[in-house]
């Protein structure tokens, strides 16, 4: 009797199980972070082959799914050391989210984060390293880097070549992928949104069901607007990114480049940041205890992500500033300002 077939099928198990090996590891190492994650809160699964010319997905749970565009390139490297605030991420997460770029955290090494990336073919985001990203069809500001923008935070995982999900925190993983994929989940919360008074002192709150909550207080407020290229391809008055350690928004129209950013305290420690405490273009916040906000929900980790250009109906990243009281879309400010938002006496991000 011929015995290949068994062995082949015994290979295979075999297989399958040292690559699930490292997925039971990785969710022990982590299970403060990952042991939340909850079917029932699950959105959408973005889907991307590790293949130039095949078609990236959302998997929805009822089964269904829809087409985001060919991939047009796959990484080949990893990029080490990433931008200073990804020391504050999680192997295996979503680091950032934007509207011209994603970065996925695959590990935290000698204090600072290594990255991959997601990158639609049609922008710039010089955080993702030469050869790090996936280039997928589409444009900034819509689609994969609009409406369906993944959370910080959510989980992300190498699909091997036996099929078994493993846990992407291990760069070794990845010579093994034939997909990646992020779960995005619902927050556990339903926030309505965030407000912030622009003015040394001031308080920053979420609202939502049961009212409102102050997470921070304001060091400093912003005046002006600066130069931040990732705004060419956000909108007028919406999110444009956040990371654990800024969230910016745009002040102009998708193509012109202009907004402003809002950091943690801790943040402008780093050598990268220290000129944002006397700089106008920046809200500094601190937490209400003079705890450490970098990293942390609900403000620059979850919740927060950027709005979708050709969805201006929805309230999803838009961020609206209160005048003499009254609140008013965002004014169109492009390039580099001093005082143009200085009669701002709040803004209020939507979720």
């Amino acid at each position: 009797m011929n015995s290949y077939p068994v062995r082949r099928s015994l290979e295979f198990v075999l297989l399958s199980m040292f690559f699930a090996l490292p997925f039971c590891f990785s969710v022990s190492a982590e299970s403060a972070v990952y042991r939340h994650e909850d079917p029932a809160r699950l959105m959408y699964t973005i889907h991307i082959p590790m293949e130039s010319g095949a078609v990236a997905r959302l998997l929805f749970p009822d089964g269904s799914s829809r087409d985001m565009g060919r991939v047009m390139a796959v990484p080949t490297a990893s990029r080490h050391p990433s931008f200073t605030a990804s020391k504050y991420g999680i192997g295996g997460q979503v680091i950032a989210t934007a509207a011209n770029a994603h970065h996925i955290q695959i590990s935290v090494e000698d204090g600072t984060g290594r990255t991959m990336s997601i990158i639609p073919a049609q922008t710039f985001a010089n955080a993702t390293g030469m050869g790090a990203s996936f280039v997928i069809e589409g444009v900034g500001g819509t689609g994969l880097w609009g409406e369906f923008a993944p959370f910080v935070g959510s989980p992300v995982y190498i699909v091997n070549q036996v099929g078994v999900p493993v846990l992407f925190n291990n760069l070794q993983f990845f010579q093994y992928a034939t997909a990646m994929q992020i779960r995005v989940y619902r927050p556990e919360r339903e926030i309505e949104y965030f407000e912030i008074e622009n003015v040394k002192g001031g308080k920053a709150w979420y609202h939502d069901a049961d009212g409102d909550h102050q997470f921070a207080v304001v060091e400093s407020g912003v005046t002006g607007t600066g130069r931040f290229e990732g705004s060419l391809y956000q909108g007028q008055g919406f999110v444009r990114a956040n990371h654990p350690g800024v969230i910016c928004i745009s002040t102009c129209p998708k193509f012109e480049i202009g907004g402003f950013q809002i950091v943690p305290l801790n943040h402008t420690y780093s050598s990268e940041m220290q000129k944002t405490r006397n700089m106008s273009q920046y809200i500094v916040l601190r937490g209400t205890d003079f705890e450490d906000l970098a990293g942390q929900a609900p403000f620059f980790k979850e919740w927060v992500r950027p709005g979708d250009t050709e969805l201006p109906e929805r309230n999803t990243g838009r961020v609206i500033c209160r005048v003499k009281g009254d609140w008013r879309e965002m004014p169109n400010i492009s390039g580099l300002s001093e005082h143009t938002l200085e009669n701002v006496e709040a803004f209020r991000i939507y979720l």
